[in-house]
């Protein structure tokens, strides 16, 4: 049954995943807040994909109304940065309805919480079916308004609903359309897989000194930032993020794990510094010469504060975590966005099994 989708974001994975939709045969339409990007879709009537996947996806349209975009829409999916969920989320709300289905592609750590908070806050009582993707299908890059190159995809992205009592709808919504997407447990599986958490603020804030050295020399972000020392520290917290998960009754790999299966650089007895250096999918990737950028000011807020979040309704010290936001925040703080912490979420009241049941249904 062909559904109509709203893509919320018009940068490298939402133009990817609406021209994907449209030559798919979905019919598809795209919202932004960018007058020039919408001007420009609509003035070619679609976007061009290259590469991994090939061919013109027709739009209905684009717009930067978001009652235009939202109106007749049956899936409605958001592809933007972490950093915006909460406010795009805000102007969403007024205009859901009942049946639709909204999903966060990806959600970045506890985007799904986040969004029924403001759902609740905001006294939308509509009957929808959330649901939340542990990470972006597609390695892309938008070439120009309407040309978008996409390196790759993943073979599996997994998601799950918020409540997971409501994922074989979340299933029915999207794996006909895109099969790629495989459910899980629930949200805390998604939330708590998303590795940005570890690889990203932790790494950038141990390399400050040659990141704010003058003059700045360029160095490769994993091959070279990942030394023997940091790579043990990610490690620590990838720890602290198991046992939280464990904690929680979820299963989930260790980064080494998730390395080894990604992409094939190494085995679960090799330390993570060799691992990413092993892997050629990397190369060329370097490092920015400013700690200001969303590695930190949208990874620590809305990933590793979330992972605190549960952390802390879950019962579990995370000391190596906790050490890494305080530095951020004490250097950023200025910069960063409050984050999804437990109390900006609401669950900073409940127990273990509160949060249990709230996630599941």
């Amino acid at each position: 049954m062909s559904r109509t989708w709203a893509i919320i974001g018009g940068g490298n994975g939402g133009q990817a995943i609406a021209g994907h939709l449209a030559i798919l045969g979905e019919k598809v339409r795209i919202f932004d807040v960018v007058p020039a990007t919408i001007e420009a879709i609509n003035k070619k009537g679609g976007i061009e994909l290259h590469h991994a996947v090939e061919g013109f996806g027709k739009l209905e349209f684009a717009t930067n109304s978001m009652e235009e975009a939202l109106n007749g829409a049956d899936n409605v999916m958001m592809v933007l940065p972490s950093l915006y969920h909460e406010n795009m989320a805000k102007q969403m709300v007024p205009f859901l309805k009942d049946g639709m289905t909204v999903f966060l592609h990806p959600e970045s750590s506890c985007g799904a919480i986040s969004f029924r908070k403001v759902m609740d806050d905001m006294g939308c009582t509509a009957k929808i079916v959330l649901g939340a993707a542990g990470t972006l299908l597609y390695s892309v890059r938008v070439r120009e308004p309407g040309d978008v190159y996409i390196f790759g995809m993943k073979n599996e992205v997994p998601m799950a609903a918020l409540p997971a009592s409501n994922n074989d709808k979340l299933a029915e919504a999207i794996r006909e359309a895109l099969p790629w997407f495989v459910l899980v447990d629930n949200t805390l599986k998604t939330s708590l897989g998303n590795i940005n958490a570890m690889m990203h603020p932790a790494p950038m804030l141990l390399n400050t000194s040659r990141i704010e050295a003058d003059p700045f020399i360029p160095f490769q972000y994993y091959w070279e930032g990942l030394t023997p020392t940091i790579g043990k520290y990610v490690e620590a917290m990838d720890q602290e993020r198991i046992a939280v998960a464990k904690e929680l009754g979820i299963e989930l790999r260790t980064i080494r794990e998730d390395y080894v299966a990604m992409y094939e650089c190494g085995d679960t007895d090799t330390p993570l510094d060799q691992l990413v250096k092993n892997n050629p999918g990397y190369e060329g990737i370097m490092t920015s010469n400013t700690l200001a950028t969303r590695y930190v000011l949208e990874d620590i807020p809305f990933s590793l504060e979330p992972i605190q979040a549960l952390a802390q309704v879950a019962g579990v010290p995370t000391p190596k975590i906790d050490a890494i936001v305080t530095i951020g925040r004490t250097v950023l703080g200025d910069k960063m966005q409050v984050g999804r912490t437990a109390k900006t979420m609401g669950i900073d009241k409940l127990t273990k099994e509160d949060l249990l049941c709230y996630i599941n249904g």
